[in-house]
């Protein structure tokens, strides 16, 4: 038994080897994490200067989001290490991506009047309107080639690989 190794330190496995290594992330998710709530409080003053362009703001008005406050005092008060296990936990990834893409969906929402209302955005969206268009038919093209020549195959050269049929075709992969 003194040949086996049984260190079973956080995130290795020993028949599987080690797992993915997400400390290279933590400098990065901080910054994104830190990146999105100071959009989130631009876009709510953004919001409220909208609804009410008049209002000024008198003084510490309290917070419209106490669960967002209640995460950054749990997080602000760990510890680099506890904070980097917290973020390895898969639960926790699959959380905080469901709240980033919901967050980014809210912010589009809130930003896309203004956006399509500026010369500059207004251009720049119908440039994308116009690579859309495009880039649409040729992937129907695309699609609509690669049945046909599934089909083909598949009525015609089904004897040999989908490989050796591509060679025959003109060696392009689809």
């Amino acid at each position: 038994m003194s040949g086996i190794n049984f260190n079973f330190n956080r995130g290795t496995d020993p028949l599987l080897g080690s797992g993915p290594d997400y400390s290279a992330h933590l400098a990065e998710l901080e910054q994104a994490q830190r990146a999105i709530e100071q959009q989130k409080q631009s876009i709510l003053k953004l919001a409220q200067n909208t609804q009410n362009p008049e209002a000024t703001p008198t003084g510490p008005t309290p917070s419209p989001t106490p669960i967002w406050d209640q995460i950054d005092t749990l997080t602000d008060n760990m510890t680099a290490a506890e904070f980097q296990t917290m973020q390895a936990d898969p639960s926790y990834q699959k959380s905080l991506g469901e709240l980033m893409e919901y967050v980014a969906a809210v912010q589009l929402q809130l930003i896309r009047p203004r956006i399509e209302a500026s010369p500059e955005g207004k251009k720049l969206l119908e440039q994308h309107l116009t690579t859309v268009k495009f880039l649409r038919k040729a992937a129907a093209d695309n699609v609509d080639k690669r049945l046909a020549d599934f089909e083909d195959y598949t009525k015609n050269y089904s004897h040999m690989s989908w490989e050796e049929y591509l060679k025959t075709k003109g060696g392009q992969k689809k």
